[in-house]
């Protein structure tokens, strides 16, 4: 058993978390993050931690909310790291495509 499993509030303040993380999450941006800024813009995005809009936090016990930040921060983090290594395989693959294409045109 793990440790959210043995408390059901701490499993949902997880979870919260994480889908909050997964809706506020600007995708987009981070996918051009990647395609523009290449490995740089991966970089930035594994290591820059958006924090959880403070209003998310009230009425939560200090502990709760230490969890639902630290399980925010690292949701989003996957999240932009995700984006942003797909704008970075794009551009690569859009140039396979396009030698591909010269390939049999030739």
């Amino acid at each position: 058993m793990n440790e959210h499993q043995q408390h059901p509030i701490a499993a949902e303040a997880h979870l919260t978390a994480e889908q909050d993380a997964e809706s506020d999450a600007k995708k987009i941006r981070w996918f051009f993050i990647g395609f523009f800024g290449n490995i740089v813009g991966v970089l930035i995005a594994s290591i820059y931690e958006p924090m959880p809009p403070a209003s998310r936090l009230l009425e939560k016990s200090s502990e709760d909310a230490a969890l639902y930040t630290d399980s925010y921060k690292a949701k989003s983090r996957s999240v932009q790291t995700r984006q942003s290594v797909i704008g970075l395989i794009v551009p690569f693959i859009l140039m396979f495509l396009w030698i591909m294409l010269i390939g049999m045109l030739v």
